[in-house]
């Protein structure tokens, strides 16, 4: 073996990287992973069609939605300089995560707006720097949001109180 007196240079820009947008290529595959599990779990329902949709209509549609995005951003990340990954936090996806199972727990046993008021304040101590002040006013103001609308705009049989 000869090796040649003049080492190859290293890669630079977009040789030394394929993925031009890491954060987009995850956001598109994330979307894609979704839009393939709905229209998976929306295969039984009848779609129909537009003048006469079935139940299965919307779902395969916003899958198809889903997915036209999650190509489009997969794509994009191959063109597109953007910014790296990251690194996880696990305080903020276990707190929201976390609000939408109090959220479900408690709206049958406590009603609407304890659950509401309860949900929102767990997901608001997911900011970098919560402010107790803040996350009671935005939960209490969003709780009767909900209480406003769900049960009396929308006409939804859901209890406010226990």
């Amino acid at each position: 073996m000869s090796s040649s007196p003049h080492p190859t240079p290293p890669a630079t820009g977009a040789a030394r990287r394929l993925i031009a947008g890491p954060t987009e290529l995850a956001a598109g595959l994330f979307l894609l992973v979704v839009a393939a599990l709905a229209w998976w779990f929306a295969q039984p329902l009848k779609v129909g069609t537009a003048y006469r949709m079935g139940p299965g209509y919307v779902p395969i549609l916003l899958a198809w939605i889903t997915g036209a995005f999650g190509a489009v951003l997969v794509l994009s990340s191959l063109v597109a300089r953007g910014a790296a990954l990251e690194k996880w936090r696990l305080r903020p996806m276990v707190l929201v995560l976390g609000s939408l199972v109090v959220f479900a727990l408690c709206i049958e046993r406590t009603g609407l707006l304890i659950a509401s008021t309860l949900a929102v304040a767990l997901a608001a101590l997911a900011a970098p720097s919560p402010r107790l002040r803040e996350i009671v006013l935005l939960a209490l103001c969003m709780a009767g949001f909900a209480c406003l609308l769900f049960p009396f705009a929308l006409n939804l049989p859901l209890r406010i109180l226990p």
